[in-house]
C-alpha cells in the first residue's frame, strides 16, 4: 500500500501518524513523498494522482481525505479506538480539530484551542489521539518561534500541551528521524509574575 505525500503539513501528519502507528516499520505502507518536479507534472495531468496526499489502499481504493486516509491507517494498525475513540462523542471532538483546521490556520489555530486545553493534558481524553498529533503538526512551524515570554505567558497552558505530546517517546523518536528538532522549554528564570501583570493591565 502506497501513501502519496508532499512536503504539505497534512503529508507531515500522515508522515507521522504511518511512524506513530508502526505501520512503516513493519512494511504495511510505502511512503512515496512526490519532488517538486513531480507535483507540477502531476498540475500539468502527466502523472495522475488525484490528490495529494492521498493513499492507495490494499483494497485498490484511493483515499484523499486526510481523516479518512488517517481512520483507515488507524484501523489497519488496530489503534482506532485508542486515537478515534469508541463512541460519537470523541470522534465528534477529534473530528473538530480537523474541520477547524480547514477553515483558520497558523495562530488562528492555535487562539481557537487556547481555553480548551487550558484545563486538559491532551486534547480530547486522558490518553493521545488524532486530534493531538493532527494539530501538533499544524501548531510546530509556529510554537518553535515562540519566545520564552510567549511560552510562560499567553501560551502557556497551550505549551504545556504540546510538550507533552512532543514529550511522547515515539513522537520523540519520530522527530529524530524525520529531523525536527524538539521545541524548547521556556527559561526556568523568565518572571512569570511580570508575565501575569502585563496579561491583568491588557
Amino acid at each position: 500500500m502506497e501513501l502519496f505525500l508532499s512536503s504539505d503539513l497534512n503529508s507531515q501528519f500522515l508522515t507521522l501518524l504511518v511512524h506513530y502507528t508502526r505501520l512503516v516499520s513493519t512494511g504495511r505502507v510505502k511512503l512515496v513523498v512526490l519532488s517538486n518536479q513531480a507535483l507540477k507534472l502531476n498540475e500539468e495531468g502527466i502523472i495522475k494522482i488525484p490528490s495529494i496526499p492521498s493513499l492507495v489502499t490494499e483494497e485498490a481504493q484511493i483515499l484523499t481525505n486526510v481523516f479518512s486516509i488517517a481512520q483507515y491507517l488507524t484501523n489497519i494498525s488496530f489503534t482506532e479506538k485508542i486515537l478515534i475513540g469508541t463512541d460519537n462523542q470523541t470522534l465528534g471532538q477529534v473530528l473538530q480539530v480537523f474541520e477547524a483546521q480547514r477553515k483558520i490556520q497558523g495562530e488562528d489555530l492555535i487562539e481557537a484551542f487556547l481555553k480548551h486545553l487550558e484545563s486538559r493534558v491532551f486534547f480530547v481524553t486522558n490518553h493521545v489521539t488524532l486530534a493531538d498529533l493532527f494539530l501538533y503538526i499544524h501548531t510546530y512551524d509556529i510554537v518553535s518561534t515562540w519566545n520564552d515570554e510567549q511560552k510562560a505567558g499567553k501560551y502557556v497552558h497551550f505549551f504545556r500541551w504540546f510538550k507533552q505530546v512532543q514529550a511522547l517517546p515515539q513522537i520523540s523518536e519520530i522527530n529524530k528521524t524525520l529531523g525536527r528538532v524538539d521545541v524548547k522549554p521556556a527559561s526556568p528564570f523568565v518572571d512569570t509574575q511580570s508575565i501575569g501583570k502585563q496579561k491583568k493591565q491588557k
